[in-house]
């Protein structure tokens, strides 16, 4: 619905009624935008609703100086009394970032096309710096008319605050203001009257015509450097430019540039460095409020492209002056979180994104020609498997396929087969790691020889396993000729806590482990393993220490188990026989076998005696990608609880018991002292208690690594709450049992039976 001042001054300025209104995507700011259309259909305009007076006076004012100057800028028809709305003119719904979506996301980078686009925008940036300077009255611009020191300043703490604290980088904050004072004064000192567009990226250009750029959202424009807009284009984190294009695209603005002033450059090239890496740790202060603090998630997406220009601008000479800046950020940048490789002992992933990736493997005969794609993505490999030795030649093998073993080890012997497969994972293995890198969702892979039976059916079972395996993804099978057709699902990794003493349940565990006291004639770590499974978890980690060897036994006799058989289900041991290391320090210490294979980048925990009717598949879906760690709560009766906002966000822990309070926030601690005893919810604050079961995003592991060998995961989640989003998730009907003593194990089984119904 239009907004009644926006309707009235489209009335007021047309003389009619608008045929419709449609409301179209905004900025970062707060107005809004409509696109008008004439009553006879003819002709459309945008309609801009804004709530800052001052910042819409502002682009008025700028729009029409710069229209004035000869700049491509929309015109502005009319404005509101109250300079709450303006009318101005519709440029279409292309911008440049648009037209070049092709060409980022293509692996062989722009296209000689998209190149021209770039060289068109780049030459009019000098002049809309100084010819838009001329005669403009820049104490018009909003919020004020120049870039100065206290700029320079306000974005590095920008950076320090909501970025570089959100690491586990450790740094001396007085060391670091000193040096930020002296970039501020460096930076923050043109006394040049050029425009300073501020804002200028691809999102901003609207292509008229489709080939003609038209600039737009400049309203935060002001008096300061020409260096800022150029670098702010050419390293903005989404746009992967090539070093070459920058190079390129820098040449002819310089060349534009000196149609309009005479300057050194040289020296200004010198510059360039020193202003990208500012605008990087401008870009990742925004980066990293608008992500890791409202949880957006295109602005976590681009923290890591923001890194690789970080590193890559640290190491030319001269880029940073500043000494403690240089090394706190060559600290920050090595860091693992920040490792886009795949890297053996790396504890957390990049950019927090889950692998959506589903590859798909086929063989086939070349009589019948390549299989089709019916993803209509296109594109995808397939090899030729003609030039090895062909098992279909010999009697033995002529009706068996590349999946039965006497195929197997004819190709393994005769050793051709794996060479050649030798090349086919190095070139599939980097072609998937850049496609979760960029988040697509489809890759196909196919093997033809010359019956689709033996050399091709082996090679596309063997890269399927392989790529598996390795990534954890899932993987789509299609023997073709054989009509044979399997999936390998994507890697769903749970860890199970069962290295505790079981001292509550002596004296059966003097000789057992607690995970293997039998409820309902089953181990109960058999009753969890069997949840988790249903739920679709199929990489398991399970932590041992008391009675380790005999939990390792079990794990051999599921073979034996009718319910496990054909799960494909892969459970992995993290041995903590030296030293129990309590729940904190056993995350950490499985934290390769956690972060191995996981394309989701989640990891279910689940105490091996806790038993429930929980849901764990709509658990998993409330604990989406914004959450760092969820936990599972209840209501129960008992003396310790968690606390929680009313977001559920974690914000402390109370003994109800005692009176103690643990929290980073003073109000909570406020809240809690005048809680009447009986109740469990204030106005403000929840209190419920921990079920054992929890879902971490393994990108949280990083914070661990300081923290003592043995640990809690309640004092780390306590820890970090202010800094993390940890949530708590209540199911309606929630029944929990914790088998903890030794007159809870005939409940247990009572339990067992009823949930099982």
């Amino acid at each position: 619905m239009i907004p009644t001042k926006l309707l009235q001054l489209y009335k007021e300025y047309t003389n009619e009624e608008p045929l419709k209104c449609e409301k179209i995507a905004g900025g970062g700011s707060n107005r809004e935008y409509y696109r008008l259309t004439s009553a006879d259909a003819q002709r459309t305009m945008i309609g801009a609703i804004g709530t800052s007076q001052e910042e819409n006076e502002s682009f008025v004012y700028l729009s029409r100086h710069l229209q004035e100057r000869g700049l491509p800028v929309p015109m502005v028809y009319a404005v509101s009394e109250d300079r709450g709305a303006y009318l101005q003119a519709d440029l279409g719904a292309i911008s440049l970032y648009d037209a070049l979506k092709e060409g980022r996301e293509c692996s062989a980078g722009y296209s000689p096309e998209d190149i021209v686009l770039l060289e068109r925008t780049i030459r009019l940036l000098p002049k809309i710096q100084v010819e838009g300077g001329k005669g403009m009255d820049f104490g018009k611009c909003y919020p004020q008319d120049a870039m100065n020191e206290q700029n320079v300043l306000f974005d590095l703490n920008y950076f320090k605050y909501c970025f570089l604290k959100t690491t586990v980088v450790d740094f001396n904050e007085m060391k670091l203001e000193a040096d930020f004072q002296d970039m501020a004064r460096h930076l923050g000192t043109s006394t040049e009257k050029y425009f300073m567009y501020r804002d200028f990226q691809a999102r901003n250009v609207m292509l008229v015509n489709g080939t003609e750029p038209y600039f737009i959202d400049y309203q935060g424009g002001r008096r300061g450097p020409l260096q800022y807009d150029l670098v702010s284009f050419l390293w903005q984190a989404s746009s992967h430019f090539s070093k070459e294009l920058r190079e390129h695209l820098i040449n002819v603005y310089i060349e534009s540039l000196r149609e309009y002033i005479a300057f050194d450059e040289e020296e200004f090239r010198r510059s360039i460095p020193q202003w990208v890496l500012f605008r990087t740790l401008q870009v990742l202060g925004a980066y990293g409020f608008r992500g890791k603090f409202e949880r957006k998630k295109y602005f976590l997406d681009s923290i890591p492209a923001a890194i690789e220009n970080l590193k890559d601008v640290l190491e030319i000479e001269n880029s940073c002056p500043y000494p403690y800046i240089y090394k706190v950020l060559k600290t920050m940048v090595s860091l693992p979180e920040f490792n886009t490789d795949v890297v053996a002992n790396t504890a957390v992933i990049p950019n927090n994104k889950q692998s959506s990736l589903k590859v798909r493997v086929f063989s086939f005969s070349y009589k019948k020609g390549i299989p089709s794609d019916n993803s209509g993505n296109g594109g995808g490999y397939v090899f030729d498997c003609r030039s090895t030795h062909n098992p279909g030649r010999y009697e033995p093998y002529k009706k068996l396929t590349g999946l039965d073993k006497p195929v197997i080890d004819f190709l393994e012997k005769d050793g051709e087969i794996t060479i050649f497969l030798e090349s086919v994972y190095k070139l599939a293995e980097a072609h998937v790691e850049r496609y979760i890198q960029r988040g697509f969702t489809s890759l196909m892979f196919c093997f033809g020889c010359t019956g689709g039976q033996h050399r091709s059916v082996y090679s596309a079972q063997h890269l399927a396993q392989h790529l598996n395996e390795k990534y954890g993804i899932e993987v789509e099978i299609t023997h073709r000729e054989q009509s044979i057709h399997s999936v390998l699902h994507a890697k769903k990794k749970a860890m199970i806590f069962a290295a505790g003493l079981g001292s509550r349940l002596k004296p059966i565990t003097d000789h057992m482990p607690k995970a293997l006291v039998e409820i309902a004639g089953k181990p109960l770590i058999e009753h969890v393993l069997r949840k988790l499974v249903l739920a679709g978890f199929n990489d398991i980690v399970i932590n041992v220490h008391h009675f380790a060897d005999m939990i390792e036994k079990w794990k051999e006799e599921l073979a034996k188990n009718t319910f496990f058989k054909d799960k494909n289900i892969k459970i992995s041991f993290s041995d903590e026989r030296e030293q129990l290391l309590e729940t904190g320090g056993g995350i950490w210490h499985a934290k390769d076998l956690l972060c191995e294979n996981n394309p989701g980048h989640k990891v279910l925990i689940h105490n091996v005696d806790i038993l429930s009717n929980l849901d764990i598949d709509k658990f998993c879906q409330f604990a989406d990608n914004t959450v760092d760690a969820c936990l599972v709560v209840s209501k129960r009766n008992t003396a310790r609880y968690f606390v929680f906002n009313n977001e559920m966000q974690l914000v402390g822990w109370t003994n109800i018991s005692t009176g103690e309070v643990k929290s980073p926030f003073s109000e909570v601690h406020e809240a809690l002292a005048n809680r009447e005893s009986d109740s469990l919810d204030t106005k403000d604050y929840h209190l419920r208690a921990f079920a054992g079961i929890h879902l971490i995003n393994t990108s949280i592991i990083k914070y661990m690594s300081k923290w003592p060998e043995k640990f809690s995961i309640t004092d780390f989640y306590l820890k970090q709450c202010e800094k993390l989003v940890i949530k708590g998730y209540s199911q309606e009907n929630l029944s929990i049992l914790d088998v903890g003593k030794l007159d809870s194990i005939n409940e247990a089984e009572y339990f067992i039976n009823k949930t099982q119904e």
